[in-house]
């Protein structure tokens, strides 16, 4: 099979555990767009967190894409949005109270990679980290300091794998109906529109560039990297991956400190 597009997650897949990538990576995403080959990085991450990794690798241009927000968003190299998939401020006002009932940290990511919370005596770590990776600001404000027309990409539940297991058959019960909820890293649980995952967003570009699924490959570690591992021709799981991801992939590479994108694409792209 002559795969067309690569969709790479990022954390604890493209990166190593240092948040960097391995030189193998880096030289075999090169190899593979040389060949033509489309390389997407298709992450939970704001455009600010992943447009300096792409310039690392060489991604660049009108005809090369990232997808972000974990599917919220398509754009291309030069920042032309294909596609945006928002939450109303409705929704975030509800969420907050919910969050507040229930004595959670949280935070929310607006289109500009802006990081919103409430007013709290201490912030909780994973919400500092969300703003530092967007690099956007973080704002500390209540749902009726904004505009009624507010939109959100995401909100995510903060903290630590204890209390996010506690809390998340409740925030499922709560919100699955209307809206896709998954653990999409330690210390956080996201709340995206309800038709909003990296399957669906990659499936949504593969249409744009009219390739079709069989020819594309995707390689993921989480939960929320299922959707695009599923349905694509060829499912790539981490060594490190977690078991359900596992399951639904069709080979488990190498881990993510020791070249497991690298040796995928070298294997069955190159």
């Amino acid at each position: 099979m002559a795969y067309k597009l690569i969709a790479l997650d990022m954390d604890d897949t493209l990166l190593t555990s240092q948040k960097s990538v391995s030189e193998k990576n880096k030289l075999m995403i090169q190899r593979a767009l040389e060949k033509g080959i489309k390389v997407v990085l298709c992450s939970g991450r704001t455009h600010n967190a992943v447009i300096n990794y792409a310039k690392e690798l060489g991604i660049n241009g009108s005809d090369q894409y990232m997808i972000t927000n974990g599917g919220a968003m398509i754009e291309n190299m030069d920042e032309k949005i294909m596609y945006q998939n928002t939450l109303p401020n409705s929704f975030y006002r509800r969420f907050v109270s919910f969050v507040k009932e229930n004595n959670l940290h949280y935070n929310v990511v607006d289109t500009q990679a802006k990081t919103y919370t409430s007013a709290e005596t201490w912030f909780d770590k994973y919400t500092i980290t969300q703003a530092f990776e967007n690099d956007g600001g973080l704002y500390v404000r209540e749902p009726d300091d904004l505009p009624d027309d507010f939109e959100i990409v995401k909100a995510i539940i903060n903290g630590n794998e204890q209390e996010l297991d506690e809390i998340s058959p409740l925030v499922h019960q709560t919100f699955d109906k209307d809206y896709f909820v998954v653990r999409t890293g330690v210390g956080f649980l996201e709340i995206f529109p309800k038709d909003v995952n990296k399957g669906e967003a990659v499936k949504h570009l593969a249409k744009i560039l009219d390739i079709d699924l069989s020819e594309v490959i995707a390689m993921g570690d989480r939960d929320n990297d299922i959707p695009m591992i599923s349905i694509v021709g060829l499912g790539v799981a981490m060594e490190n991956a977690q078991p359900e991801v596992k399951k639904v992939a069709d080979y488990i590479t190498t881990d993510n400190n020791h070249d497991g994108v690298g040796n995928a694409i070298e294997k069955f792209a190159l």
